[in-house]
């Protein structure tokens, strides 16, 4: 779980929001304990109007909820 908390802040970080997080999109490797997040085909990359890059949302109510479990 912490794995896959940890790549939805990582993702909010850089402006990705995923969009389509359920089990099947989540792969985990017991032996290795690692996991990794798949299809970003339903995913944005939120764009701040002021820079033009993508907007960094480590502030986002939603995000916290999520992280904060």
């Amino acid at each position: 779980m912490y794995i896959l908390l940890n790549s939805i802040d990582h993702l909010a970080d850089n402006g990705v929001m995923h969009r389509d997080i359920k089990p099947n999109n989540f792969l985990f490797d017991p032996k290795n304990r690692t996991g990794l997040l798949i299809d970003f085909g339903l995913s944005e990359i939120i764009i701040d109007a002021d820079t033009g890059k993508p907007k960094k949302m480590p502030d986002n109510e939603l995000v916290k909820k999520l992280v904060n479990l």
